[in-house]
């Protein structure tokens, strides 16, 4: 990995009591922009080196999910596509939906992963986190141009609202980064939240609008589910724009988006004021 030269002032993180300030903290993170970089091209290639279908996996992964929900939610709750086919209704939540899960996933258990480095060279504690994020972004690609390439068979209505994608990729990439943060801090410390990550996960994908429609929550109740669940709002961008056709709901999208800056802006504070020890704990 390369970093910034041995001139480079780093005082404001190394000393003192008090944690930096947020500002300093992301200046730093840029100047080791290229240690970021490498822990995200590392991970993409450990993640995929040795698997027999590579970067396949990010096709097959939203597949079974979707062959499941078909079967079940489509098939036997008869859980309505919204004004066009189930496929095309679960495809499009489902892929984004895959890389929340994956950047969390590979985000919490960033630091932990990396302890030996961690104990050895001084970089910014966050910058494993920012990678193993980045990382699962390819996958993110794949799977989108699946969706596009399946709209023949699920068909999904595709219109000049695609020019949204882009946006809601970055509002999508707050919540993996927010949601990391504290989990890789409190990951380092306690051990356990190895173990409950991937049932928390499970339970965040009923918990979303993924395998049914945000109609199915009271119209009253809507805002307060897309600020208490950030993921709202992008996956139902992504269901209208991919499958449907139309604009994202921009109220549910504006404060999903408000609550996934606040988390990543509350979580990232609380990693600066544990990250002294973690290289003595991990």
């Amino acid at each position: 990995m390369t970093a910034p030269s041995p001139n480079t002032p780093v005082e404001s993180v190394l000393d003192g009591k008090k944690p930096p300030s947020l500002m300093t903290a992301w200046r730093e993170l840029i100047l080791y922009k290229e240690v970021v970089w490498s822990f995200a091209v590392r991970g993409v290639r450990v993640r995929y080196k040795q698997a027999a279908l590579g970067i396949g996996w990010a096709v097959l992964q939203p597949l079974a999910f979707l062959i499941i929900f078909i079967l079940f939610f489509g098939g036997v709750v008869k859980v309505s596509g919204g004004g066009t086919s189930y496929a095309a209704f679960a495809l499009s939540a489902l892929v984004p939906w895959q890389f929340i899960a994956s950047g969390i996933s590979f985000g919490a258990n960033a630091l932990v992963n990396d302890a030996d480095l961690l104990r050895k060279v001084y970089f910014p504690r966050e910058a494993p986190i920012f990678g193993a994020v980045l990382s699962v972004i390819p996958d993110l690609g794949i799977g989108l141009i699946l969706v596009l390439l399946a709209t023949p068979f699920t068909g999904a209505h595709l219109t000049w609202t695609l020019v949204f994608v882009p946006l809601l990729c970055l509002v999508l990439a707050i919540i993996p980064l927010a949601a990391s943060l504290p989990l890789g801090a409190m990951n380092v410390y306690y051990r356990d939240f190895r173990y409950l990550l991937p049932f928390a996960l499970q339970l965040g994908l009923f918990a979303s609008p993924v395998a049914y429609p945000v109609t199915r929550v009271s119209p009253n109740l809507r805002p307060w589910y897309a600020l208490i669940n950030p993921a709202v709002g992008p996956l139902e961008g992504f269901r209208r724009v991919l499958a449907v056709g139309t604009t994202p709901d921009w109220g549910l999208l504006g404060i999903s988006t408000a609550s996934a800056l606040v988390l990543l802006l509350v979580g990232y504070k609380w990693f600066k004021s544990l990250e002294r020890e973690f290289a003595d704990v991990v």
